[in-house]
């Protein structure tokens, strides 16, 4: 029987845990130093490191050869993060059997121990960072309701706490939860226990004033890990164990050649197949039709896939009701799906990768590098606009090379982001502020304080402006 690992980066130390006949074994050890980073589950280039970190230690102090691994990751992280994950693990030649929130974790721990139904938060407070999700406890096992709070904090202000979704301080606020277990280290549950209490007093919003709050310490998400190698390894102990998880934190869309929908909100669960209704596919006029799969985390739309469907197989679909969507597998793999809506034929095919072709990783390249020199650009720029003598010779060079700089980057397919005076964009805009300007309509773009750029359609760098209300 292959053996089925959790691994869980805490305090700068690994945890392995694994299922026994009826109960949860777990080990620990210190990294290397080089790999002792806050981003090692974000790198690909230290995920290799971890792994054969893991493989020598299972080798040697387990005596396990044939395994393979569950990846505990922050909850915060999408589809386009644990991708790396997969594609180290590919790399290291280790199989990633699959990955689970710490939060998630974290509720298979409460859910074992605790014999009680309902609602509960489920809060994890680690170094710099903290999360906070929403699950059910049914006979069913536990399931995952929203992801609310994610990312990192410093404890001081709760109300300024990294909410996933623009509404998810709302829904947060709405939760009929009667408890909130935390984990983490005692100072660490501490400040989040005098923050929340303090958010909850101030806040006209929170409806369950009276939550109960429990503590324990980050060892209890380890177990909660155990639990899930125990039923993915198939033992009887665990085999009741139901698990239901959102796909992702975040919002997805597909773009259908220059067409972008969203289609899949932050709470799909999955497997399932799930997908949006048009009235007309867009057609290209080209040989083939792009289909690219968007992340949306923030304000940042990440690429997953991109598939290319030839013309003359879309020929049932063009000018016609349709069916655009993806099915979604339990490894969070995609396939496409149209369907002609009146007489249900489809065609359904596999992302594969990120589909990008030679050309597109030239592209990437190219705005990374512009990225890189866009302080350059900013100093120039400042220097333009704020100098005193701008009949000085001096200011006149700086002025010109601004001027030259500009020119050569629109040249190259980079646009400005501006937006002085026109409606506000979140899609290419940061509002830093916002003021009142009775001579400006409402969410008016009045000043902009740093300029964004695009390279050929993608955002390099958002415009921050200050919005008139």
């Amino acid at each position: 029987m292959k053996k089925i690992v959790g691994v869980h980066f805490w305090e700068k130390k690994i945890h392995l845990c694994w299922g026994e006949e009826d109960s949860i074994s777990t080990a620990s050890f210190n990294l290397p130093q080089d790999l002792r980073r806050d981003d090692l589950l974000t790198q690909e280039f230290l995920l290799e490191g971890l792994f054969k970190a893991v493989k020598q230690y299972l080798s040697e102090k387990l005596s396990v050869e044939d395994f393979g691994l569950v990846i505990c990751v922050p909850d915060d992280f999408g589809v386009k993060d644990i991708q790396v994950i997969y594609d180290a693990g590919q790399k290291s030649n280790i199989e990633i059997v699959d990955t689970i929130p710490e939060t998630m974790a974290y509720a298979l721990f409460v859910y074992g121990e605790y014999d009680f139904d309902g609602r509960m938060l489920s809060a994890v407070i680690g170094e710099g960072r903290i999360s906070i999700a929403e699950y059910d406890f049914s006979e069913r096992g536990v399931e995952k309701i929203a992801t609310y709070i994610a990312g990192a904090w410093n404890g001081t202000s709760f109300a300024r706490a990294p909410y996933i979704n623009s509404y998810s301080n709302k829904l947060f606020d709405g939760s009929t939860a009667g408890i909130i277990f935390t984990a983490g280290s005692m100072n660490g549950c501490m400040t989040f226990e005098q923050s929340f209490k303090k958010y909850v007093k101030e806040s006209e919003f929170f409806v369950n004033s009276g939550m109960e709050m429990k503590m324990m310490d980050g060892h209890s998400i380890v177990e909660g890990l155990g639990y899930m190698c125990g039923k993915l390894e198939g033992r009887d102990a665990f085999m009741g164990l139901g698990i239901g998880s959102t796909l992702s934190p975040y919002e997805f869309y597909i773009g259908i050649n220059s067409d972008v929908y969203q289609f899949l909100d932050s709470e799909m669960k999955y497997p399932k197949t799930a997908g949006i209704e048009l009235k007309k596919l867009p057609e290209s006029g080209l040989s083939s039709e792009k289909f690219v799969l968007y992340e949306k985390k923030g304000k940042e739309f990440l690429k997953l896939a991109t598939v290319n469907v030839p013309t003359d197989n879309l020929s049932d679909y063009f000018k016609k009701t349709v069916w655009i969507g993806t099915h979604i597998d339990e490894n969070r793999k995609f396939s496409l799906i149209v369907q002609n809506v009146e007489t249900d034929s489809y065609i359904e095919i596999p992302f594969t990768g990120d589909g990008a072709d030679e050309k597109e990783e030239d592209e990437g390249d190219i705005s990374g590098f512009i990225e890189k020199i866009l302080p350059i650009i900013d100093n120039l720029e400042y220097a333009s606009k704020f100098a005193k003598d701008q009949d000085n010779p001096y200011t006149q060079g700086i002025i010109q090379s601004y001027t030259q700089a500009i020119e050569i980057l629109e040249k190259n397919g980079v646009s400005v982001i501006s937006g002085e005076g026109e409606p506000f964009d979140f899609n290419l805009q940061n509002a830093v502020a916002h003021v009142a300007d009775v001579d400006l309509p409402d969410n008016t773009v009045k000043q902009v304080m740093q300029t964004g750029y695009m390279y050929k359609g993608k955002v390099i760098r958002t415009a921050s402006v200050i919005v008139a209300n």
